[in-house]
């Protein structure tokens, strides 16, 4: 029997970040029509895919208080990243016209798939070019869809957080065996980030609603010779945890994946995409599995008197907090010297090759947010659901930047999303423009930059912390 002395009132309970409040889910298909551009390697031998591997999809998850108030919406999409600032913001601008949030309640967020096809309205004159315009138009209609369900659909829930690991993602800046240069691959020397980050939707039954996994890989598990539209291990990935969550929707969060490959990347066949995706989505539910019900916490209990003395821990319960916030910051991040426009459309006139034309036409699309001050703010959103933060980036943030986030604040559950609200090329840290990778050389900010986003980033959330608690 369990023993009648004092409890220690300061020993710790064992509890997840949780948020109470109402949600709802909506998904809905942005598979492309057949015969749409869909080249996004330079090393890619075709223009047009020439069939579809899993159907592409967008989910939106909407969040708010318990009295309908601080609403905030979540898009997650399988698309790759946006070629220009334009590229995102019309479709941005298009969703809140029509749902009437400001521009910090809502994310729009996409996968980083390499298998998608590019949405740039300027590639109109290639091959299946012609297509893309109607493409964006489906992409906008179908979000603005689906945040009108997902309000329709709301219901009472709490968003519980549980933290696990997944080794599918390696370092991915490997020391050439050839000529001691970094190049982009697999580096089984360097330990990678395994974090793996899962929220679970329930209602007031106790059913799931919807699922949540952040996980920081690269979506590179097939390359340039493949020749099929998919949204790469995050299709097979939703596919594991839906068929064991009754269906409920799973939203995919790419985080902070600048510097990590999946173990089998680059190659031919889909099979390796799907290979990849079963293996975190195990992991998201070995995950769910270690989680508290809602609105519990694991807590010491007393001695059981035994061949030894037992400690004994039973699940009590803990109310989850209703705190719901939402900002939109921006930091001011120096850019590095680039071409001008007119040299780069030189440059690609010029140039006799595939890959060589496509990295400068990636430049192309950033060198127009860049102007002659040589600097300018980088925005950031940050929102806090309970006890968890999202921070979400228009650029491609590395490992090294999410590690530190929770570092800095491990009593809070912390998603990182890459790509989301736009894109601004690669953040690696000072480490990476040292060693001269690959990201490095074609960031758009220097040296330093990502150290001084996620100080602007610790600041927000410790503001935001700091604030009267409407729990």
């Amino acid at each position: 029997m369990i023993g009648t002395q004092a409890i220690d009132p300061a020993l710790p309970s064992l509890r997840q970040s949780e948020f109470c409040g109402l949600a709802g889910v909506a998904r809905g298909p942005i598979t492309p029509p057949t015969g749409i551009y869909a080249r996004l390697w330079g090393s890619a031998k075709h223009d047009i895919a020439e069939g579809v591997h899993r159907p592409l999809l967008a989910t939106c998850l909407y969040f708010c208080d318990v009295n309908n108030l601080n609403p905030l919406a979540l898009f997650a999409l399988d698309l790759s990243w946006w070629r220009s600032t334009l590229d995102e913001l019309e479709i941005r601008r298009a969703i809140l016209e029509d749902c009437g949030l400001a521009e910090h309640q809502v994310i729009l967020h996409v996968s980083h798939s390499h298998a998608a096809p590019p949405t740039l309205s300027e590639l109109s004159d290639r091959p299946g070019g012609h297509l893309i315009s109607a493409y964006r138009e489906q992409i906008k209609s179908t979000c603005t869809r689906l945040l009108s369900e997902a309000r329709t659909n709301v219901r009472a829930s709490t968003l519980s957080w549980g933290i696990g690991a997944c080794r599918l993602a390696f370092n991915r800046d490997l020391v050439s065996p050839v000529d001691g240069k970094v190049i982009v691959g697999l580096n089984p020397v360097k330990k990678a980030d395994e974090t793996l980050l899962v929220g679970r939707i329930v209602d007031t039954a106790g059913n799931i609603v919807a699922t949540i996994v952040n996980y920081a890989c690269h979506p590179t598990s097939v390359g340039g010779a493949n020749r099929l539209i998919s949204p790469d291990y995050v299709g097979a990935m939703r596919e594991a945890v839906e068929n064991d969550t009754r269906g409920a929707p799973c939203m995919f969060l790419h985080g902070a994946s600048g510097d990590l490959t999946p173990r089998r990347s680059f190659e031919s066949n889909v099979s390796a995409a799907d290979e990849n995706g079963r293996e975190i989505g195990y992991a998201a539910l070995a995950t769910l599995a270690s989680m508290y019900p809602a609105g519990m916490a694991l807590e010491y209990a007393g001695i059981e008197e035994s061949g030894a003395k037992l400690a004994m821990w039973r699940e009590r319960s803990a109310t989850p907090s209703v705190v719901i916030r939402s900002r939109r910051e921006t930091v001011a991040l120096e850019f590095v010297d680039m071409p001008t426009r007119a040299e780069l459309q030189q440059a690609i006139a010029s140039s006799n090759e595939e890959f060589m034309r496509e990295r400068l036409r990636r430049k192309m699309g950033l060198r127009a947010v860049m102007d002659d001050a040589g600097k300018a703010d980088f925005p950031y959103w940050v929102w806090q659901l309970g006890d968890a933060f999202f921070v979400a980036l228009p650029a491609e943030a590395h490992s090294p930047f999410q590690i530190a986030l929770r570092e800095r604040f491990p009593h809070h559950s912390l998603a990182v999303l890459n790509i989301a609200n736009g894109y601004l090329s690669y953040l690696p840290p000072r480490e990476g423009y040292s060693l001269n990778t690959y990201q490095a050389q074609v960031a758009i900010y220097k040296p330093g930059a990502a150290e001084r986003l996620l100080e602007a980033v610790c600041r927000t959330i410790e503001d935001m912390l700091g604030e009267p608690s409407n729990s």
